[in-house]
Protein backbone atom coordinates (compact mmCIF):
# COMPACT_ATOMS: atom_id res chain seq x y z
CA UNK A 1 0.00 0.00 0.00
CA UNK A 2 1.47 3.67 -0.68
CA UNK A 3 1.40 6.68 1.46
CA UNK A 4 1.83 4.43 5.11
CA UNK A 5 3.93 7.47 6.32
CA UNK A 6 3.05 11.24 6.51
CA UNK A 7 4.53 14.50 8.85
CA UNK A 8 2.46 16.26 10.93
CA UNK A 9 3.45 20.13 12.98
CA UNK A 10 2.35 19.29 16.31
CA UNK A 11 0.12 22.24 17.99
CA UNK A 12 0.10 23.40 21.49
CA UNK A 13 -3.25 21.93 22.36
CA UNK A 14 -1.54 18.53 21.15
CA UNK A 15 1.01 18.69 23.63
CA UNK A 16 -1.07 19.66 26.50
CA UNK A 17 -3.45 16.54 26.61
CA UNK A 18 -1.24 14.25 24.42
CA UNK A 19 -2.93 13.83 21.30
CA UNK A 20 -2.29 13.60 17.93
CA UNK A 21 -4.94 14.47 15.25
CA UNK A 22 -4.79 12.83 11.95
CA UNK A 23 -5.41 15.44 9.48
CA UNK A 24 -8.47 14.13 7.02
CA UNK A 25 -6.18 12.92 4.24
CA UNK A 26 -4.75 10.13 6.13
CA UNK A 27 -7.64 9.10 8.13
CA UNK A 28 -7.54 6.16 5.75
CA UNK A 29 -4.68 4.33 7.53
CA UNK A 30 -6.44 4.24 10.65
CA UNK A 31 -9.10 2.06 11.96
CA UNK A 32 -12.62 3.28 10.90
CA UNK A 33 -14.25 2.20 14.43
CA UNK A 34 -12.73 3.27 18.24
CA UNK A 35 -9.64 0.75 18.96
CA UNK A 36 -6.52 0.18 20.68
CA UNK A 37 -3.73 0.63 18.74
CA UNK A 38 -0.40 -0.06 19.30
CA UNK A 39 2.72 2.78 18.76
CA UNK A 40 6.26 2.50 18.57
CA UNK A 41 8.69 5.33 19.76
CA UNK A 42 11.74 5.59 17.50
CA UNK A 43 13.13 7.08 20.17
CA UNK A 44 13.26 4.22 22.24
CA UNK A 45 12.15 1.43 20.50
CA UNK A 46 8.93 0.82 23.20
CA UNK A 47 5.42 -0.16 22.27
CA UNK A 48 2.48 1.92 23.98
CA UNK A 49 -0.83 0.40 23.71
CA UNK A 50 -2.88 3.69 23.27
CA UNK A 51 -6.90 4.62 22.18
CA UNK A 52 -7.52 5.55 18.81
CA UNK A 53 -11.07 8.02 17.97
CA UNK A 54 -12.77 7.22 14.82
CA UNK A 55 -14.96 9.76 15.34
CA UNK A 56 -12.13 12.75 16.12
CA UNK A 57 -9.40 11.37 13.95
CA UNK A 58 -7.07 11.46 17.44
CA UNK A 59 -4.34 8.54 18.77
CA UNK A 60 -4.57 9.38 22.86
CA UNK A 61 -2.34 8.76 25.59
CA UNK A 62 0.78 10.54 24.44
CA UNK A 63 1.05 12.56 27.51
CA UNK A 64 4.69 11.09 28.40
CA UNK A 65 5.79 10.42 25.05
CA UNK A 66 5.56 14.25 24.65
CA UNK A 67 7.12 15.27 27.65
CA UNK A 68 10.33 12.94 27.61
CA UNK A 69 10.97 14.26 24.41
CA UNK A 70 10.73 17.68 25.66
CA UNK A 71 8.44 18.50 22.62
CA UNK A 72 7.73 22.14 21.53
CA UNK A 73 4.52 23.73 19.15
CA UNK A 74 5.67 22.91 15.49
CA UNK A 75 8.04 20.55 15.61
CA UNK A 76 7.60 17.41 13.30
CA UNK A 77 5.96 14.29 13.85
CA UNK A 78 6.41 11.67 11.50
CA UNK A 79 3.72 8.66 11.68
CA UNK A 80 4.24 5.23 9.67
CA UNK A 81 1.47 2.42 9.47
CA UNK A 82 3.31 -0.38 10.43
CA UNK A 83 0.09 -2.69 9.98
CA UNK A 84 -3.82 -1.92 10.69
CA UNK A 85 -3.13 -1.83 14.83
CA UNK A 86 0.91 -0.53 14.91
CA UNK A 87 2.16 2.21 14.20
CA UNK A 88 5.80 3.83 14.45
CA UNK A 89 6.10 7.55 16.16
CA UNK A 90 9.01 9.86 15.04
CA UNK A 91 9.88 12.96 16.50
CA UNK A 92 11.84 15.81 14.63
CA UNK A 93 12.49 18.86 16.77
CA UNK A 94 13.08 22.10 14.91
CA UNK A 95 15.15 25.14 15.41
CA UNK A 96 13.68 28.16 16.24
CA UNK A 97 14.10 29.75 13.31
CA UNK A 98 12.96 27.09 10.90
CA UNK A 99 9.82 26.96 12.69
CA UNK A 100 9.25 30.77 11.61
CA UNK A 101 9.66 30.29 8.06
CA UNK A 102 6.98 27.32 8.41
CA UNK A 103 3.81 28.95 7.11
CA UNK A 104 0.38 27.80 9.06
CA UNK A 105 -1.69 26.14 6.63
CA UNK A 106 -5.56 25.85 6.44
CA UNK A 107 -5.77 22.69 8.12
CA UNK A 108 -3.67 23.33 10.93
CA UNK A 109 -5.44 26.38 11.59
CA UNK A 110 -8.74 24.84 12.15
CA UNK A 111 -6.71 22.30 14.14
CA UNK A 112 -5.48 24.84 16.30
CA UNK A 113 -8.90 26.95 17.02
CA UNK A 114 -11.38 24.06 17.68
CA UNK A 115 -14.42 26.02 17.25
CA UNK A 116 -16.60 22.42 18.30
CA UNK A 117 -16.93 23.54 21.93
CA UNK A 118 -18.26 26.94 20.94
CA UNK A 119 -22.30 27.51 20.54
CA UNK A 120 -23.90 28.77 17.62
CA UNK A 121 -24.83 31.80 19.55
CA UNK A 122 -21.24 32.57 20.50
CA UNK A 123 -19.69 31.83 16.57
CA UNK A 124 -22.57 34.32 15.36
CA UNK A 125 -21.43 36.78 18.27
CA UNK A 126 -18.07 36.57 16.99
CA UNK A 127 -19.03 37.27 13.34
CA UNK A 128 -21.21 39.75 14.19
CA UNK A 129 -18.58 41.58 16.34
CA UNK A 130 -16.12 41.28 13.79
CA UNK A 131 -18.58 43.15 11.34
CA UNK A 132 -19.53 45.80 13.50
CA UNK A 133 -16.21 46.77 14.33
CA UNK A 134 -15.17 46.60 10.50
CA UNK A 135 -18.15 49.17 9.82
CA UNK A 136 -17.37 51.61 12.91
CA UNK A 137 -13.28 51.58 11.75
CA UNK A 138 -14.10 52.52 8.24
CA UNK A 139 -17.23 54.88 8.92
CA UNK A 140 -15.24 57.62 9.09
CA UNK A 141 -17.20 58.58 12.13
CA UNK A 142 -20.34 59.30 10.34
CA UNK A 143 -21.96 55.70 11.06
CA UNK A 144 -22.65 54.36 14.39
CA UNK A 145 -23.88 50.27 15.14
CA UNK A 146 -26.56 49.30 17.69
CA UNK A 147 -27.57 45.42 18.45
CA UNK A 148 -30.70 44.75 19.05
CA UNK A 149 -31.29 44.05 23.04
CA UNK A 150 -32.96 41.04 21.89
CA UNK A 151 -33.47 38.79 18.36
CA UNK A 152 -36.62 38.49 17.78
CA UNK A 153 -36.73 40.01 14.15
CA UNK A 154 -33.90 38.51 12.42
CA UNK A 155 -32.12 41.35 12.50
CA UNK A 156 -28.50 41.45 14.24
CA UNK A 157 -27.07 44.77 13.65
CA UNK A 158 -28.68 48.11 12.76
CA UNK A 159 -26.29 50.96 11.57
CA UNK A 160 -27.12 54.27 11.46
CA UNK A 161 -25.54 57.44 9.50
CA UNK A 162 -25.01 60.52 11.03
CA UNK A 163 -27.50 63.28 10.55
CA UNK A 164 -30.10 60.46 8.90
CA UNK A 165 -32.88 59.26 10.74
CA UNK A 166 -33.77 55.95 9.20
CA UNK A 167 -31.66 53.27 9.97
CA UNK A 168 -30.59 50.36 8.04
CA UNK A 169 -30.74 46.96 9.43
CA UNK A 170 -28.39 44.10 9.06
CA UNK A 171 -28.91 40.36 9.18
CA UNK A 172 -25.23 38.78 9.85
CA UNK A 173 -25.36 34.96 8.48
CA UNK A 174 -21.79 33.58 9.45
CA UNK A 175 -20.12 30.26 8.23
CA UNK A 176 -17.28 28.60 10.14
CA UNK A 177 -16.51 26.11 7.48
CA UNK A 178 -17.05 26.17 3.04
CA UNK A 179 -18.47 23.98 0.89
CA UNK A 180 -15.88 22.23 -1.36
CA UNK A 181 -13.21 24.79 -2.06
CA UNK A 182 -14.72 28.19 -1.44
CA UNK A 183 -18.03 27.90 -1.62
CA UNK A 184 -20.33 29.86 1.09
CA UNK A 185 -23.54 28.39 1.96
CA UNK A 186 -25.80 30.44 4.34
CA UNK A 187 -29.75 29.79 5.14
CA UNK A 188 -32.32 32.18 6.80
CA UNK A 189 -35.82 30.52 7.61
CA UNK A 190 -38.53 31.82 5.50
CA UNK A 191 -41.26 32.50 8.27
CA UNK A 192 -38.83 34.54 10.24
CA UNK A 193 -37.51 36.54 7.56
CA UNK A 194 -39.63 39.55 6.38
CA UNK A 195 -37.47 41.61 3.38
CA UNK A 196 -37.62 45.34 2.92
CA UNK A 197 -35.86 48.28 1.00
CA UNK A 198 -34.02 48.68 4.62
CA UNK A 199 -32.87 45.27 5.28
CA UNK A 200 -29.47 43.57 4.15
CA UNK A 201 -28.23 40.08 4.25
CA UNK A 202 -24.37 39.98 4.73
CA UNK A 203 -22.88 36.34 4.51
CA UNK A 204 -19.33 35.80 6.07
CA UNK A 205 -16.82 33.17 6.58
CA UNK A 206 -14.49 33.24 9.50
CA UNK A 207 -11.38 32.38 7.93
CA UNK A 208 -9.17 30.50 11.10
CA UNK A 209 -6.09 31.05 9.36
CA UNK A 210 -6.61 34.67 8.93
CA UNK A 211 -8.24 34.75 12.74
CA UNK A 212 -10.81 37.37 10.97
CA UNK A 213 -13.60 36.93 8.17
CA UNK A 214 -12.52 36.48 5.27
CA UNK A 215 -11.47 39.17 2.68
CA UNK A 216 -14.51 38.67 0.65
CA UNK A 217 -18.46 38.45 2.15
CA UNK A 218 -21.84 39.01 0.54
CA UNK A 219 -23.66 41.90 0.79
CA UNK A 220 -27.83 41.24 -0.69
CA UNK A 221 -30.36 43.36 -0.59
CA UNK A 222 -33.26 41.42 1.69
CA UNK A 223 -35.66 41.86 -1.54
CA UNK A 224 -33.43 40.46 -4.33
CA UNK A 225 -32.07 37.60 -1.38
CA UNK A 226 -35.52 36.04 -1.30
CA UNK A 227 -36.18 36.36 -5.23
CA UNK A 228 -32.37 34.36 -6.00
CA UNK A 229 -32.18 32.33 -2.90
CA UNK A 230 -33.41 28.58 -3.69
CA UNK A 231 -36.15 27.19 -1.03
CA UNK A 232 -35.66 23.88 0.72
CA UNK A 233 -38.00 22.17 2.94
CA UNK A 234 -40.37 24.56 1.15
CA UNK A 235 -43.77 23.35 2.44
CA UNK A 236 -42.86 23.13 6.10
CA UNK A 237 -42.05 25.25 9.24
CA UNK A 238 -38.67 24.86 9.12
CA UNK A 239 -38.49 26.12 4.80
CA UNK A 240 -35.20 27.90 4.26
CA UNK A 241 -33.88 30.56 1.86
CA UNK A 242 -30.63 29.37 0.69
CA UNK A 243 -27.54 31.18 -0.50
CA UNK A 244 -24.47 29.20 -1.98
CA UNK A 245 -21.93 31.07 -4.07
CA UNK A 246 -18.69 30.74 -4.78
CA UNK A 247 -16.50 33.24 -2.27
CA UNK A 248 -14.50 35.01 -5.30
CA UNK A 249 -15.12 38.14 -7.16
CA UNK A 250 -16.12 37.41 -11.16
CA UNK A 251 -17.90 34.06 -10.67
CA UNK A 252 -20.51 32.69 -13.23
CA UNK A 253 -23.27 32.74 -10.28
CA UNK A 254 -26.58 34.69 -9.87
CA UNK A 255 -25.16 35.80 -6.51
CA UNK A 256 -21.53 36.88 -7.90
CA UNK A 257 -22.39 40.46 -8.20
CA UNK A 258 -22.66 40.83 -4.31
CA UNK A 259 -19.70 39.04 -3.28
CA UNK A 260 -17.21 42.49 -2.56
CA UNK A 261 -14.25 42.75 -0.47
CA UNK A 262 -14.88 43.41 2.89
CA UNK A 263 -13.36 46.75 2.49
CA UNK A 264 -16.16 47.94 0.39
CA UNK A 265 -19.11 47.15 3.07
CA UNK A 266 -19.20 50.15 4.30
CA UNK A 267 -18.62 51.88 0.62
CA UNK A 268 -21.66 49.76 -0.43
CA UNK A 269 -23.54 51.00 2.77
CA UNK A 270 -23.52 54.93 2.11
CA UNK A 271 -24.39 54.04 -1.20
CA UNK A 272 -27.66 52.83 0.25
CA UNK A 273 -27.83 55.79 2.80
CA UNK A 274 -27.74 57.93 -0.46
CA UNK A 275 -30.53 56.32 -1.66
CA UNK A 276 -32.81 57.32 1.37
CA UNK A 277 -31.41 60.55 1.64
CA UNK A 278 -32.98 61.22 -1.88
CA UNK A 279 -36.42 59.79 -0.68
CA UNK A 280 -35.98 61.32 2.76
CA UNK A 281 -35.68 64.90 0.58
Amino acid sequence: MNNQKFTKNIIPIEIELGFVRIPNRYKNLFPNTNSKIKVYLSDTGKALEVGYNSKHQRIFGLVRFFRSAETEPRDILEIEKINDKKFRLTLKKLKPQEKEQLELTSEEAKEIIDFSNLSARVKGNIIEDRIKDLIMLHGQGLLNVYKPAADIEGIDLIVVKKGVYQPLFLQIKGRYNLRGRNNLQIGIRKKSFNPHHTLFVVGAYFNPKKMDIDDYLVFVPSEIFIKKANIIRRNTDKALYVLNTPLLPGRDNKFSKFVIKKENLVNKIFEKFNEIEKYLK
